[in-house]
């Protein structure tokens, strides 16, 4: 892979392949060759929604996510949102966290991209189907 459209090609036949996406609204600028963003929204077959905002650069055939934010909802409320927000200092993986329903701190997460939350959140609704 060595261009951000190569990448948000890839990104794209993921979703077109996914089991659990529904419709999708995604807007895909490269900003340089090697460097975009996209930004949008996932509605999932169970009818939550995962917003999305990542900005990725390639660098030696390798793409690096340098911010996002991946918010999984309802109509009614948050589920899971993963961000580098460098907001939680307090958090061993700072700047990555992930705040999830139901709990008053975020708690350590990874670096991530669409790919991995898409495969998180694919697991969570086909374990309950």
């Amino acid at each position: 892979m060595q261009t951000i459209d190569e990448y948000f090609k890839k990104i794209q036949e993921i979703i077109a392949n996914s089991r659990i996406v529904a419709s999708t609204k995604i807007e895909y600028t490269k900003v340089l060759e090697h460097e975009g963003y996209m930004q949008g929204t996932l509605t999932l077959i169970d009818g939550s929604e995962l917003r999305i905002l990542e900005y990725t650069s390639i660098s030696r055939g390798k793409p690096t996510v340098l911010r996002y934010r991946f918010q999984w909802q309802t109509a009614e409320e948050l589920i899971a949102r993963w961000n580098n927000a460098p907001h939680h200092p307090e958090v061993e993986s700072f700047p990555h966290h992930k705040h999830v329903k139901g709990e008053d701190k975020p708690k350590p997460s990874r670096v991530t991209s669409l790919i991995s939350v898409l495969k998180e959140i694919e697991a969570e609704i086909l374990s309950k189907g």
